[in-house]
């Protein structure tokens, strides 16, 4: 299953995502600038994806920047694919749960 997610850059260094329960933890560590973790509530974002640049990014459901920013197809194309589809559906889900609200496309 697509529940986790590590990204490594030669510049910008390593992000780990984690899908557990309601929430996308995000773990970054970059070099000589230590860690940062962050935590972001399922219901609150976007579960459609924005294309940018080299990067996949989900955004807010208020309008807001980019609250989780991927790397594009990193570390390869199919564990990529797998996760952002879990991340969509698990989105989706908390959203509806949360509010009642039925997605069609399900």
């Amino acid at each position: 299953m697509g529940d986790t997610l590590v990204q490594k850059h030669l510049f910008h260094g390593t992000q780990e995502l984690r899908i557990l329960d309601d929430v996308v933890k995000v773990k970054i560590s970059k070099p000589l600038r230590g860690e940062k973790e962050l935590d972001f509530v399922l219901a609150s974002l976007n579960p459609e994806p924005v294309l940018k640049d080299n990067r996949l990014e989900f955004y807010g459901r208020v309008k807001c920047g980019p609250m989780i920013s991927l790397y594009l197809n990193k570390p390869d194309p199919e564990t990529f694919d797998a996760f952002v589809a879990e991340l969509t559906t698990r989105i989706r889900k908390e959203y509806g749960a949360f509010t009642g609200w039925k997605d069609p496309s399900a």
